[in-house]
């Protein structure tokens, strides 16, 4: 509900009679019997510093804000981000950001799709999977292997025309035609 993901809460005791009313009365008559108050999240307690620091217009920013913040978990948080591909957490903002311009989900997933494809062909992703999973070193050698070597080409790929789009979520309206 925090992150405008959801509309309603309904307890996880609730949900069996909940589906039970839906399957014979309209969702607006069984919601209002159903829906509660959210208990309180996590994210709640420190949504200031975190909409202040991701925010950020760079992975770079985000993180030197992360560690300027005097909350421990943001300290935390830029340790974690430090750990990850630096080419997979700029594509990633690149797709947050692209996301908010695509309209419709359908064109969110149409690109969520192509970057997941691009990210196939990755030498990350083979690298994480090394590090983590067969050798257990825990210590990838990401390429690049800093932010600073991320060069705007190299996110592009990601999010470039293969040809052969192999999803489209799109209607039939040519109007519709996803902006790549």
């Amino acid at each position: 509900l925090l992150c405008g993901l959801a509309d309603h809460f309904v307890p996880q005791a609730e949900l069996p009679a909940f589906l039970a009313a839906l399957a014979s009365e309209a969702p607006s008559a069984v919601l209002p019997r159903h829906v509660r108050d959210a208990p309180p999240g996590v994210l709640e307690h420190h949504r200031a510093w975190i909409d202040h620091c991701y925010a950020a217009d760079t992975v770079e920013e985000i993180v030197e804000r992360l560690r300027a913040c005097d909350a421990p978990a943001a300290g935390e948080a830029a340790a974690t981000i430090l750990g990850r591909s630096p080419t997979a957490l700029k594509v990633t903002l690149a797709a947050l950001r692209r996301a908010r311009e695509l309209g419709p989900l359908e064109r969110v997933l149409e690109q969520e799709y192509r970057v997941s494809c691009a990210a196939l062909s990755s030498p990350d992703l083979v690298e994480g999977i090394r590090a983590q999973v067969i050798d257990k070193d825990r210590a990838p050698r990401w390429k690049p292997g800093t932010l600073a070597e991320v060069t705007d080409a190299d996110v592009a790929r990601y999010f470039a025309p293969t040809g052969d789009e192999g999803l489209s979520l799109a209607a039939s309206d040519s109007s519709q035609e996803v902006p790549w």
